[in-house]
This record gives structure tokens, sequence and C-alpha cells, in this order.
């Protein structure tokens, strides 16, 4: 289904793409800015790996006609969502770069040299994409049903991504955050609109119980959050896209960083135990994962893409075992 997969993605960017084209022509005033906002959103929203709209199109499996829609129309708007996502945890975590480029608020900030210009662009923009996710799916003709539910999940996994972030920012005013909260942050921030939300819309457009789908999603959230705290630590920026080290030099709490010595030093051979004991954290998410995957009642192409996602975050783990 691979090839079908990658089809039915890039069904899901056109329409995102045709709507974010549409929504800057409704705007007539000619203002540099604005140009670069709309841009911005639509770099972020529809660059990447589009992990999130195969999530979706993985969980509806083989569909057609009115369900296919859907699961098209669903997968635009979560990769919507992220990208606006993207760009305030950026601002958040003072991130320079994301993709190998500048972020909206390093490039507006370097361009005019004003930091605090950069930063209300930046905002603004992320707040067009969250906006514009909800909006794309209230403009389509999809059944009332099925745009009341896509609008319950996504608005739901915008609360619980803000109270995320929120509990992370909260990380910083201790000296030593609590490994706990870390992993409720991070859950709240990840596991649902990352995994939890795509897989269940997707369920939800074939017409299937979507909360078949949530166990399955925070054990690879929870997974895949222990790799990208991993890469945000050692990763090099050919491989991330982001600045080298740039969780332990901002001081940012992750599980690397939350078990690293006072001040976030730690000699090669330390910061080596602290690595091996996250990704064996993230390899017990996974065996959860597959043990799940194999036990819930899902179409052979269902399960064999979430196994494919399985094996993809075992992947980056395994980078720096």
């Amino acid at each position: 289904m691979n090839s079908n997969l990658d089809a039915r993605v890039t069904a899901s960017m056109a329409v995102l793409e045709e709507f974010l084209t549409g929504s800057r022509r409704t705007v007539t005033a000619q203002e540099r800015l604005l140009t670069r906002a709309y841009d911005g959103v639509a770099a972020f929203s529809l660059g990447g790996k589009h992990l999130r709209s195969r999530l979706v199109h993985i969980s509806a499996g083989e569909v057609d006609g009115d369900r296919l829609k859907a699961a098209t129309l669903f997968g635009a708007c979560v990769d919507l969502l992220h990208g606006a996502f993207l760009i305030h945890d950026d601002i958040i975590d003072r991130d320079d770069l994301r993709r190998g480029q500048p972020t909206i608020h390093a490039a507006i900030r370097d361009e005019f040299g004003d930091d605090h210009l950069g930063t209300s662009l930046a905002i603004v923009a992320g707040d067009l994409g969250i906006n514009g996710a909800l909006q794309l799916l209230l403009d389509s003709d999809l059944d009332d049903g099925l745009v009341r539910g896509g609008m319950r999940m996504l608005s739901a996994a915008a609360q619980e991504t803000i109270n995320g972030e929120i509990l992370d920012i909260a990380h910083s005013v201790h000296p030593r955050p609590d490994l706990e909260q870390v992993r409720l942050s991070n859950h709240l921030k990840t596991s649902e609109y990352s995994f939890g939300t795509p897989l269940k819309l997707g369920a939800l457009a074939a017409g299937r119980d979507p909360e078949v789908m949530k166990p399955i999603a925070h054990a690879l959230g929870c997974a895949y959050q222990t790799a990208d705290d991993i890469a945000g630590a050692v990763g090099e920026t050919t491989v991330t896209g982001k600045t080298a080290a740039g969780d332990v030099t901002t001081g940012r709490a992750t599980l690397v960083t939350a078990q690293m010595p006072e001040g976030f030093l730690a000699d090669p051979d330390h910061m080596d135990g602290i690595i091996s004991t996250v990704i064996a954290e993230g390899d017990g998410h996974l065996v959860q994962a597959r043990r799940l995957i194999e036990d819930a009642d899902l179409a052979p192409s269902t399960r064999d893409g979430l196994y494919d996602v399985t094996n993809m975050i075992e992947g980056i783990l395994r980078r720096h075992a």
C-alpha cells in the first residue's frame, strides 16, 4: 500500500496548498509581511515528511468515495495544524533553524534587524495555521457529522498541545524538573496531536470506532518523543535540520537533559549512559506499540502501515545506540 499511501498524502497536500492559496487571495492588501506570514505557514505545513497526514491514511485503510475524500481532507488539516505548532514551538524554544532553514521569527528578525518584529510575525503566522486547520474543515462539503467529529478532535488536540507547551515552559522555572512531569508534557505535546488525532481521524473517515487507535497512538507517541529528545541533545544539524545540541545549550527540559548533572554538563561516558537509558525507554514503548497493534482488530493494510511507522521510529532510536 506504500505507493498508494504516497499518492494519498500527495493528494492531501494538494488540498492544503489550494486552501492556503485561496486564503491568501481573500486578503486584498498588498503587504510584504502578510505575504511572508502566508509563505511561512505554507513552507512549514507543506514541507517535512508528512507523518501525520500519512497516519490518517494508514488508519483509514482501503477506502474510496466520500470516505477517501474525508481522509484526504483530514490529512490536510493535521499537517496544517502541525506546521502552525512548529512555528510557535520554535519561538518558545528559541530555535533559529528548522529543516535546515531559518525559522520564521529568525528570518524576519535578521532581515529587519528587529527581534520583536520577528516574534510578532511568527506568532500570528502560527495563529493563521491553527485557525486555518479548522476553517479548512468547516469550508468543506463533508457530511456535517464528519465535520463535527473532526472539529472536536482537532480542537481537543490543540487544547492538549497548548497545555503541554505551558507545562514545558514551566519546567524552565524549576532548577531540576521532575522526570515524570517531563514525560507528561511530552505526552500532551506530542502523543495526541501527532499520533492520536491523525489515527482517530483516519478511523472516523473510515466509519470505525476512533477509540481503538488511542492506546496505539499513545505508545507510538511516547516512543517518538524519546527519539526526538535524543536527537535534540546529540543529533547533528545535517540530520535533524535544527541547531546541534540545541536542547542542551538552551537548557530545555527533555528526557535527556532532565537526567544530566546540574548545569547540563556531562562527560561523554555519562552522556552515553543517559542516551542508552532513554533508548531503552523508547524500546519499551515500541514493544508495547507492537503488542497493541497485533491485538487490535485492524485491517491488514492498517496493521502493516502501523508496523512500518513503528519500524521507522525504531530506526531513529538506533541512530544513537
